[in-house]
């Protein structure tokens, strides 16, 4: 009976440890990650400063998170993050304090408003070396895939989180001005943005940007900017000091596709005046099949399949137009070049927060990008809006355009858009609802 009982015991325990050795091992792979990853996330303590009496005085105005990038102590973070403030405190999981320095022309940060990134710089002796975190392949990413993410909610530091992912691809969210988003559903809340979400290697795959909430805090719906435009802005932002965008030069949305087999389908919906894309022959109404061989069926598809090439890169598009198949060469040059010296463009863009160009065909001025920081956003203007008037008087290009708004000192008070074949007014002059 003794031997019984003692091989009853041994049994029992053989399959008590049979079944929770799998999950000690899964939560090993993540203690693991959250070690690798723990020395690389910097807590973002953020301040303005103002003088008075020829004293300088610090008022803390926010705090969020970064990620190291390089041994030098480059750290990426939001530049929703770092425009709060013009001082700024890094601190480290082991305790180490250290000032941000002057990266660029005197300012504390560098940055791409349009991806939302920017970087900023620890001030330490040149024998002080970082951890930087080892970038991962945000391209493979799968639905289901387990995720952590890491950062500073609320001011509290290094804290982790999980989930997995929910999709990838995402846009149109009004977080950015150029939008591929990784969804996830780990929780992150004010404070984690610029801390790195990383997979089960601790391998960075995105940089924590955002919720989609009612309240303000996390309900389920979380938003990363993928890992490999986070390499490539980092990159361009600290070799150039800014972002050599290229440009394609037509503006596409989503479109349903009833009865053909597809949830959706990429419509160019207008093409600039003087772009690579017109100069090709690519027209309104054409359906994007394909960029470089890879299928397109969304806007997130297209921006990725883009996004990541440098300027003077072939591209290669595959259309459909009235059910004929056409293909199509393009070099991706930056836009700068095509509208260099126009201060006002700039004026306009920092003032209202949109870019306008000249329609292809039409010979109209079309709304080609919209900042979700700007006022043109708060408004409601969109990427594709038509400009029929501006402050009562009707324009019928860029440079009508500016003539008016140079006219009326740089101000815009009223708008006239076409949108869809309706016609909306936007009143600059009453504060938006």
């Amino acid at each position: 009976m003794k031997k019984l009982a003692c091989l009853l015991a041994s049994l029992f325990a053989f399959v008590a440890s049979a079944r929770f050795a799998p999950a000690a091992e899964m939560n090993r792979v993540f203690v693991e990650a959250a070690r690798k990853v723990k020395p690389s996330v910097v807590n973002i303590i953020i301040y303005r400063t103002s003088v008075k009496d020829g004293r300088r005085t610090y008022a803390k105005s926010g705090f969020g998170s970064g990620t190291v990038i390089s041994r030098e102590g480059h750290v990426v973070t939001n530049y929703h993050v770092v425009r709060k403030g013009d001082y700024y405190q890094l601190v480290l999981a082991d305790g180490s304090e250290y000032e941000a320095e002057p990266v660029s022309g005197g300012e504390f940060f560098i940055a791409d408003p349009k991806t939302d990134i920017a970087i900023l710089k620890m001030a330490a002796g040149r024998d002080a070396r970082f951890t930087p975190v080892v970038f991962g392949d945000s391209d493979g990413l799968e639905e289901g895939e387990w995720v952590i993410a890491v950062g500073t909610p609320y001011g509290l530091r290094q804290s982790f989180t999980s989930g997995i992912i929910s999709s990838t691809g995402r846009s149109d969210i009004g977080f950015a001005d150029i939008e591929d988003f990784i969804q996830t559903d780990v929780p992150i809340n004010p404070g984690n943005s610029g801390g790195p979400l990383v997979n089960l290697r601790g391998e960075l795959v995105g940089l924590n940007t955002a919720i989609r909430t009612v309240s303000g805090g996390f309900q389920g719906i979380s938003f990363a900017i993928p890992s490999s435009q986070v390499r490539r802005v980092s990159e361009e932002l600290l070799r150039f000091g800014r972002i050599r965008r290229g440009w394609l030069g037509f503006l596409a949305r989503e479109r349903r596709m009833e009865g053909r087999g597809e949830r959706s389908a990429v419509e160019v919906m207008s093409v600039m005046k003087g772009s690579p894309a017109a100069a090709a022959g690519i027209d309104t109404g054409d359906i994007i099949r394909e960029v470089d061989g890879r299928r397109i069926g969304t806007l997130g598809e297209l921006v990725a399949a883009v996004g990541n090439k440098q300027v003077g890169s072939t591209i290669r598009i595959r259309a459909a137009r009235e059910g004929h198949v056409r293909e199509y060469s393009l070099v991706l040059r930056e836009k700068d070049e095509y509208r260099r010296g126009k201060r006002e463009d700039r004026d306009i863009f920092g003032m209202y927060g949109m870019e306008l160009d000249d329609d292809s065909r039409s010979e109209g001025v079309v709304i080609s990008a919209v900042s979700p920081l700007g006022e043109a956003y708060r408004h409601g203007l969109k990427r594709g809006d038509r400009v029929r008037s501006v402050n009562g008087r009707a324009v019928g290009s860029v440079d009508d355009f500016f003539k008016v708004f140079l006219r009326d000192s740089s101000r815009l008070d009223r708008l006239e858009v076409y949108r869809d074949s309706r016609l909306y007014t936007v009143d600059f002059a009453e504060e938006a609802e």
